[in-house]
């Protein structure tokens, strides 16, 4: 199973001063979420290294700029609307086969 966010890492995202950052904002809402990292890298088809690096403010390709957009505009959605914060990672897992379900049909 994978790590949870630690508290040091929540806090490190949370000290980075880049407010206008996709992956800042990314990281945010995904810790906000409880969205495992491990499951972001599945949606975007990436490593885990590389969500990392988005997470800290790295670069975002532009081909896949609308994606990540899209699944940020679909996680601050379904937090708004109490479908998250998810309680675990077989409530995540499931919440995102199910959201690339949808995506896929």
């Amino acid at each position: 199973m994978p790590k949870s966010y630690s508290p040091e890492y929540i806090d490190a995202i949370n000290k980075v001063e880049m407010y206008d950052n996709v992956g800042i904002a990314l990281a945010r809402a995904c810790i906000k979420a409880n969205v495992p990292l491990k499951l972001v890298a599945k949606v975007f088809g990436v490593s885990r290294m590389t969500v990392h690096t988005w997470f800290r403010g790295g670069p975002i390709r532009s081909g896949r700029l609308p994606l990540v957009n899209s699944f940020l505009s679909i996680i601050e959605q379904d937090t708004a609307k109490g479908v998250l914060p998810l309680a675990d990672f077989q409530a995540a897992k499931k919440y995102i086969t199910e959201l690339l379900e949808k995506e896929s049909a």
